[in-house]
Parts: structure tokens; sequence; C-alpha cells
């Protein structure tokens, strides 16, 4: 197909897609629910939202149980495939592990996808706490303006590009340090990129801080980040200021010549 008919076929959408999309985004949300249930959530007959969930459920990316629906287990296998085929991960996995057993703390390795933050990969160190917070990290798009990791990100991205991002997702207060002012933002995102890592310090949960640092490929554009979260009691002076910081730098340079190897062995 041409650049042209790439144009031309900008903004079109095929409608049973999109509802079918909707259909999965509801029932991730509500984690479980009944026909009666979604019928309320979207605008479809119960005939055809029952059409629609009868043949996710034979493809297999919905289960039944009773009257109730829930995702298959589909979505795991799909997860796991598109997570492997990641260079980003192949190159970072290794290094997380490193990172984690290093500071002894959660390590993730994040990605940017449409204005959010995508966690590909973790590793939890010795005194890692906040598991219920990390799985939440796990389960669903997280903003960029409240995270270290995705700071980190932002501030490596074309300023049309963060402008846009702000422009839709806006800037909602997590807690009462997080960012909330576009220019406040786009002045700490000046400073992360000329000392090459970003700070949490309270901003998304209560409690706990973190440092990332963003990761570039070979054309210095950025394709993730990778991050170390702790307590505020263990995440402190010297520690938070500069042992993390140049560990995460480390690690994320590391995973950078990894990307690099990995795009030199293909191209020989």
């Amino acid at each position: 197909m041409t650049d042209d008919a790439d144009t031309q076929n900008t903004g079109r959408r095929i409608q049973s897609v999109e509802n079918a999309c909707e259909i999965i985004e509801a029932v991730q949300e509500a984690n479980s629910a009944t026909l009666q249930e979604l019928s309320e959530r979207i605008e479809l007959s119960q005939g055809t939202l029952h059409t629609y969930l009868a043949t996710l459920t034979d493809c297999g990316f919905l289960t039944k149980d009773n009257d109730t629906y829930q995702l298959g287990f589909r979505f795991v296998t799909m997860g796991e495939h598109v997570r492997n085929e990641t260079e980003l991960y192949t190159a970072g996995q290794e290094e997380v592990d490193k990172l984690a057993d290093r500071s002894g703390e959660y390590v993730h390795l994040v990605v940017e996808n449409d204005g959010r933050e995508v966690a590909i990969y973790e590793r939890r160190g010795e005194h890692a706490v906040g598991m219920d917070y990390h799985l939440q990290l796990r389960e669903a798009p997280q903003h960029l303006h409240d995270s270290a990791s995705g700071k980190a990100i932002l501030s490596c991205l074309p300023d049309e590009r963060v402008e846009k991002i702000i422009d839709r997702e806006g800037l909602s207060q997590q807690t009462q340090h997080t960012i909330t002012d576009r220019e406040t933002l786009c002045d700490e995102l000046e400073t992360i990129q000329e000392r090459g890592y970003a700070t949490n310090d309270e901003e998304e949960i209560r409690g706990l801080r973190a440092v990332g640092a963003p990761i570039l490929d070979n054309d210095g554009t950025v394709v993730g980040a990778v991050s170390v979260t702790a307590p505020t009691s263990r995440l402190k002076g010297a520690r938070f200021d500069s042992e993390i910081p140049e560990m995460v730098m480390e690690a994320a340079n590391l995973i950078e010549v990894n990307l690099e190897m990995t795009s030199f062995d293909r191209s020989t």
C-alpha cells in the first residue's frame, strides 16, 4: 500500500472491531461481568451483545462461568509473545535482575505506549515491598508525569509529543507531591535531561520513592526506561541522591549496549 493510501485510510474504523475492544476493556475493568451488567455500560442491544460475547468466548478471549464473563487465558500467551519478541526485554532482562540484586528493591523495565507507561518486566529484590502497587503497574498502563520512569521517558521525547500527551492525559494529582503544573513539569524534564535520571519523591504513592533513567537506541530515540522503587525510609540521603541514581544509570547504559549489539548482530 502506498503512503497516499495510508493517508487516505487514516481515521477509518471498523465498528465491529471497536465494539469487541470496548467489550474486552469493560470486562477487564470489572474483573468479571454478566450480560446485564455489560449492557448497562455498552450501547448495544442485549441480543447483539450476547453474540459478541459468544464469539469472543469461542475465540478464547473470554471465558464464561455460569452467567459471568472474564478475560480468557489466551491473553496470557499473547502477552508473553509480545514481551518475548520485544528487543528491549531481551536486552534488559538480565540487567534488571542484576540491579534488583544490587539494590535489594523493586526494579521495573518500562516502555511508553500511547502516552502511558507499560511495565514489560520487573524483578523483586530481597527487601522489596508494595506487592499490590507493583501488580497494579503490571496490569494497567500508568501515567507518565508522576513516576520516575515515566518522567525519564518524557524528558527524551520531542517537545511537541510531550505537549500532546499532556493535553490528552492531563496532569492528575495522585498525592500532594504530584506535579500538576505544565510549566513545573517542563522545568523538571529539562533537569532530568541534564543529569541523566529522574526521581519520584512520593509523587505517585505516599511513602515510596523511585529513581529512573531513560534507555536510548543507537539513533538517540528513547525506547524505554529502568527504575528502582523503595520506601522513603530506605531511599533517602546519599542513597537517593547518588547511590541508586548511579546504579540505575549504569543499568540503562548496559541495556543500551545490549541493544546496540543486537542491532549489530542482525546487520552482519
